[in-house]
């Protein structure tokens, strides 16, 4: 769950109950739980409040303190733990903070388990007991020692890159990790106020990376977000590459059979993978499934364009780190700059409108899916139409992919405005 920071229930009554609620479900007494959180001002009495949730159900708590959310799932799959847990608001900005769990194979959880710890959350659970809490201040190391062995032995002496770490999680662990790998690494935006956290910089906003790329003649940069899940890479010539530039490039590197993706990665990345024989899955957009579609398929590869990037036979959940050391691994191992990888993947112009929609099942109106199929025949296979209410606003996004993008995209919306308008007009009269 994530929402503003001191309100309900991401307040001390609210983050206490959901301790309860997570050891109640997911411990035995005397069974541990680890906890780790992002630097934001407001995740320490969280992890406070959580921490106390646990031990009066008779958990024992582990703390790791400040660590990527990727990280505490590792910690969840590879120690004696029933449960991980950690505090972010991710890629949001310091006011909002969250809490997402892990079960004890560092999964994220299933709709069902959600819907039995919000009742749980919502019913007076009984403590059962005092456990006790220990800070692990190894739990960085461990992490970090999992994503320099992925590298699988790779050296990067003479790379020199930045690190963008978003003044989140990956402060100070993203450098050491490329340092262990022999590269150059210049760090930026790695001094955590608690309030600084994804302010003008990280995935979310690469610019400061790209002018500092371009004007130390760097080979490249390296961006994460709040949390350190997602991440965006820039060239030597400070262009952007989002998650299907990293995918492309794993993909067609590392020679896969198929790769998952969601319904917002670019018809040019499906285009691509056609013409490299690699077979292409969409599901819904949220990594949770792309896991599904992984499992479904076999693939070994899934992600967003957002920068989420899964590596199942290594860790099921995005993880912007190893993301990040895979693809710079790929790169090296090509014999090809990461500018040239950039050139071979074309993509389509992508424009994306949104605008406010409180009753989202009028997008599943006969009418307006007659609308949009209509627009969808008329791009003739030269681009593509997507329109989806968002899963955490009450918003509709339309996004095209078209040459002409901006313009399309602009028309479509205002008249699929004015189509729901009539909709909402017709139902009340």
């Amino acid at each position: 769950m994530r929402g503003l920071a001191g309100q309900y229930p991401l307040d001390d009554d609210g983050a206490k109950r959901i301790g309860m609620a997570v050891g109640t479900h997911f411990a035995q007494t005397g069974q541990r739980i680890v906890i780790g959180c992002d630097p934001r001002e407001s995740s320490a009495r969280l992890v406070e409040a959580v921490t106390a949730g646990l031990l009066a159900v008779g958990v024992d708590v582990v703390m790791a303190g400040v660590i990527p959310t990727a990280g505490l799932a590792y910690l969840a799959r590879e120690g004696d733990f029933a449960a991980g847990v950690v505090v972010t608001a991710s890629h949001n900005s310091y006011e909002y903070n969250g809490i997402k769990v892990f079960d004890a194979n560092g999964d994220k959880l299933s709709d069902e388990t959600e819907s039995k710890l919000n009742a749980l959350i919502e019913a007076d659970v009984p403590e059962r007991g005092a456990g006790h809490s220990s800070v692990d201040d190894n739990s960085a190391r461990t992490y970090e020692d999992f994503l320099v062995t992925s590298a699988g032995g790779l050296q990067l002496s003479g790379i020199r890159l930045a690190v963008d770490s978003a003044n989140g999680s990956a402060s100070g662990f993203a450098e050491r990790v490329f340092k262990r790998l022999s590269a150059s690494v210049k760090p930026l935006f790695d001094n955590p106020d608690g309030k600084n956290i994804n302010a003008g910089c990280g995935a979310t906003n690469t610019q400061a990376l790209s002018d500092e790329t371009i004007a130390d003649k760097l080979d490249l940069g390296i961006a994460l977000d709040g949390d350190a899940d997602r991440v965006m890479l820039v060239d030597g010539q400070g262009r952007p590459l989002n998650g299907d530039h990293l995918l492309y490039i794993l993909a067609v590197s590392g020679k896969l059979d198929g790769v998952v993706a969601t319904v917002m990665s670019n018809l040019g990345l499906e285009q691509a993978f056609k013409q490299h024989d690699i077979q292409f899955k969409r599901v819904k957009v949220g990594d949770r499934y792309v896991l599904e579609g992984l499992a479904e398929t076999g693939f070994h590869l899934g992600g967003e364009q957002s920068g989420h990037i899964i590596f199942p036979d290594l860790l099921k959940t995005g993880d912007g780190l190893l993301a990040a050391v895979q693809t710079v691994r790929a790169v090296v191992e090509s014999g090809k700059s990461l500018a040239q990888w950039r050139d071979e993947l074309a993509l389509l112009p992508q424009a994306l409108v949104n605008f406010p929609l409180t009753d989202k099942a009028l997008l599943e109106k006969p009418e307006i899916q007659a609308f949009l199929a209509q627009q969808t025949r008329q791009m003739a296979g030269t681009g593509r139409l997507l329109v989806r209410p968002s899963g955490t606003e009450p918003l509709a996004r339309v996004m095209v992919e078209a040459p002409d993008a901006d313009g399309v995209v602009k028309r479509i919306a205002a008249e699929l405005q004015e189509l729901l308008a009539k909709q909402t007009t017709g139902s009340q009269a």
